[in-house]
């Protein structure tokens, strides 16, 4: 049986998200966006017939729960789906085309069940085990895949930061992480929306994870 894929993106509302989501509306089979704000936004517009819009309920910045949203929405579409691939996208963020292709394809091929483009090396990067590795090597967090059959969630208390190292982490431990070369994603905005509050929330979560794992993630 094919595989069905799935698009996540967080969103409250900026421009950039029209780029982001029609590149990645012609590579999967549904793209849920996960509205984190009362923006006034024309959202219709993304609601299509393998599109859709969600309302997070007003519970502060915590991009880990929009996350789970749209890991659970995408569980609950068809709860009788056996294995199916999920990518989560910041919404500043463009694929380029054969993008989930390649990344989902090396992620089934090696067994692993997280991955993203991003390796600097010419070949795929297996990560097996949790723990530190080069920046560069890391999955890339703001453009990845999850295999949605194992029902992994991110743990929300981390609100803005760390949280993709501790999913990485995780997925590496449970199955493996692959980073493969090529396929680079444009991240138009990094750190755009860092407020102070963002800041504080920026070093509660890294405080946080040293104290799940006993040291940072790089």
């Amino acid at each position: 049986m094919r595989i069905q894929r799935y698009a996540i993106i967080p969103s409250n509302g900026r421009e950039c998200l029209r780029q982001c989501f029609e590149a990645i509306l012609p590579q999967v089979d549904w793209v849920m966006i996960i509205r984190t704000d009362r923006t006034t936004l024309g959202w219709e517009g993304y609601v299509t017939g393998k599109s859709s819009v969600t309302t997070v309920a007003d519970q502060g910045i915590n991009i880990s729960k929009w996350w789970n949203v749209g890991l659970q929405w995408v569980h609950d579409y068809d709860w009788q789906q056996g294995k199916y691939d999920v990518a989560i996208l910041n919404d500043d963020t463009i694929v380029p085309e054969g993008w989930f292709d390649a990344v989902a394809g090396q992620m089934r091929d090696k067994r692993a069940v997280g991955a993203s483009s991003g390796s600097p090396i010419g070949m795929p990067v297996l990560h097996s085990r949790s723990g530190p590795r080069p920046l560069d090597q890391r999955m890339q967090g703001f453009a990845f895949i999850v295999a949605g059959e194992t029902g992994i969630r991110a743990d929300e208390q981390f609100a803005w930061y760390c949280g993709d190292d501790d999913l990485e982490w995780r997925l590496s431990a449970s199955g493996g992480v692959v980073v493969i070369p090529g396929f680079p994603v444009q991240h138009l905005h990094p750190n755009a929306q860092v407020t102070p509050e963002i800041h504080e929330l920026i070093a509660k979560d890294m405080q946080s994870f040293v104290d799940k794992w006993g040291t940072r993630p790089w």
